[in-house]
Order: structure tokens, then sequence, then C-alpha cells
């Protein structure tokens, strides 16, 4: 008797839960540098009152002073977004940058497709290196 009471409270449970993840995944798509230093997060916007379609985003995950150069995204070995100029601070757009640890916004389009690959092209005591992060 106790048993099919906790039946019928775990089984909604587990399907309310399971239904918020699938909803979750299919809206956020993400990826990580090899060195887990940047990551990228594209997220279908779902405000009716914005543009529609996907927005990318790219968040430095350590607090290194790094200088970002340029942010480049590729979809079959095509050149889809190159950014390379940053300004600190609150766009018109309302987009919000912010330089250390670097945070910005890149990409408000179509659904990216598994082969995109983002280059972080960054410099840190005058040396150049270059992250690249693949999304799933």
């Amino acid at each position: 008797m106790i048993r099919s009471k906790y039946l019928k409270f775990l089984i909604p449970l587990a399907l309310i839960v399971i239904c918020v993840y699938w909803y979750y995944s299919s809206i956020v798509i993400s990826g990580t540098s090899e060195n887990r230093m940047w990551k990228v997060t594209y997220s279908k916007n779902i405000d009716p009152s914005e543009p529609t379609g996907w927005e990318g985003h790219l968040t430095q995950k350590n607090n290194d002073n790094v200088t970002v150069k340029a942010i480049v995204v590729e979809e079959n070995d095509k050149i889809n977004t190159s950014i390379d100029s940053f300004v600190e601070g609150r766009a018109e757009d309302g987009e919000i940058t912010v330089l250390h640890p670097f945070s910005a916004d890149f990409h408000l389009g179509p659904k990216p497709s598994k082969g995109t690959v983002v280059s972080v092209v960054w410099e840190q005591d005058d040396k150049t290196h270059t992250d690249i992060v693949k999304i799933r």
C-alpha cells in the first residue's frame, strides 16, 4: 500500500524531470576548449520581444588576465563570423561585454551545425595563443 503511494508520486516526478531536461537540452548547445579556459554556449532566443535565432556567448572559465584579440566562427570550413574589436560595457542592443575575465555575445542567427568551430585568439604576456572550441 505504501509502496503504491510512493510510485504514484515518483513516476510523475520522474516524468517532469525528464521533460525539463529534454526541453533545456533542446535549446542550449555548448562546447569547451581542450584547456578548459573557454566555453561557448549557443542558446535559442525564446523571448518574443527580441529577435529570433540562436545567440552565441563566449566565457572565460579562469581568472587569468588575458586580452582577447578575435573570435572566429567557422561552419563547414567557411568563416561565418569574425569579431576583432571588443569594448567593455553594455551595447545598445543590451549585449554586455566584460574584458576580465572575458565574457561576450558574438552571434545571433540560425542554429549552429555540429561542424561549427569557434576559434579564440588571445594574448597574454606578449604571446598570442589560439584555442579551438568545437560545438557538439
